[in-house]
């Protein structure tokens, strides 16, 4: 996203954070309609662009929006979507990168609100760890061939009764959402967003065993220590690795696995 469309989410988002403090237990509702009016607008190649002509008015795109919308969405999410449309856009679609956004932040506030933000967080990652295991069902739940209906409702008969709702609002519309983007860079950035609601970074540590409580906590603090703030920890078991264990924090990957070590000795000797 460029510099003026981040400065334009940046107040919308300032502006809907106030309104999800004063909501009434509403935000997972208003996340999943921000999700259908990105859809909306999506689908409608035509629509989206008048809404970011540069050539209309700020008044005429946001007039546009609301009846549009009257009706379909609640107040609240109409007045933000009105507010979004009057701003410039560097592209169409930065502005449903935006509406996806501020959709994702609605639910992990309801979260935050109803104190599930760090199991909110921990739950989408092992579920982004399972689909990475779970090859059979990754590909079902993101073959193109099937209605995005069908895949979403076979994914909720499969999560509801095991997440939370805030974390399954999140799952359902990762799947809706692919191909693109994919299910793991879905999950993988709801996860960075509920870390960052907690002014946290993630650190995914893979590891052959699992760590104790004292490792746990003490690779904690050095990643903390390293970072400047506080860290998240998500670990994963993965017999491949053999020994050793991998950190991926952002872009950053730390590989000290011996499986690595090993591909590295047996491709020098390969020369």
């Amino acid at each position: 996203m460029r510099a003026a469309s981040q400065e334009a989410l940046d107040r919308a988002r300032d502006r809907w954070e106030a309104v999800l403090r004063e909501s009434s237990g509403s935000e997972t509702e208003f996340g999943i309609q921000l999700f259908a009016v990105a859809d909306l607008f999506r689908g409608e190649g035509a629509l989206c662009r008048a809404l970011n002509d540069a050539n209309r008015s700020s008044d005429d795109r946001g007039a546009l929006a609301s009846r549009l919308l009257d009706g379909k969405v609640g107040g609240c999410v109409r007045d933000l979507v009105v507010g979004l449309v009057r701003e410039r856009w560097a592209q169409d679609a930065d502005l449903l990168d935006a509406l996806e956004e501020l959709g994702v932040d609605s639910v992990l506030a309801g979260a935050q609100r109803r104190k599930r933000l760090g199991a909110t967080e921990e739950e989408l990652y092992r579920l982004m760890r399972l689909l990475a295991d779970e090859r059979s069902l990754r590909l079902t739940l993101s073959d193109e061939s099937l209605p995005a209906s069908r895949r979403v409702r076979l994914a909720s008969s499969l999560w509801a009764q095991s997440l939370g709702p805030e974390t399954l609002a999140l799952a359902l519309r990762a799947v809706e959402r692919v191909p693109l983007p994919t299910l793991a860079s879905s999950l993988r950035a709801y996860v960075d967003a509920a870390a960052a609601r907690q002014s946290r970074l993630v650190a995914a540590v893979t590891v052959a065993s699992p760590l104790s409580r004292a490792q746990e906590e003490r690779l904690t603090r050095i990643l903390s220590a390293k970072y400047g703030g506080d860290v998240s920890l998500h670990v994963s078991v993965s017999p491949d690795v053999v020994g050793g264990m991998r950190i991926r924090i952002g872009d950053d990957v730390v590989d000290a696995t011996l499986a690595t070590r090993i591909k590295g000795v047996s491709d020098a000797i390969g020369k």
